[in-house]
């Protein structure tokens, strides 16, 4: 015989997410020498890896992340 079928998953109550809560600004930078264009790739290289980290730390978490584990992140070691 076939195995007994699992039961389905319920589906939670559907809501709106809040809009986007930071500020982008879009535009070019110009006339930029050469030391401009490494730091900043350096700082986007920076930026890069602390919200990898974060990505990296709040997906370990799973459901389980809440204020008190955001707070414990942002604080640091």
């Amino acid at each position: 015989m076939s195995e007994p079928k699992k039961k389905l998953r319920t589906i939670d109550a559907p809501f709106v997410a809040l809009g986007p809560s930071g500020v982008a600004i879009r535009d070019r930078l110009k006339h930029l020498t050469d030391v401009d264009d490494k730091v900043l790739r350096l700082v986007g290289e920076h930026l890069g890896r602390l919200a990898s980290l974060d990505l990296k730390n709040r997906c370990a978490d799973g459901l389980d992340h809440n204020s008190d584990t955001w707070a414990a992140l942002c604080a640091g070691p």
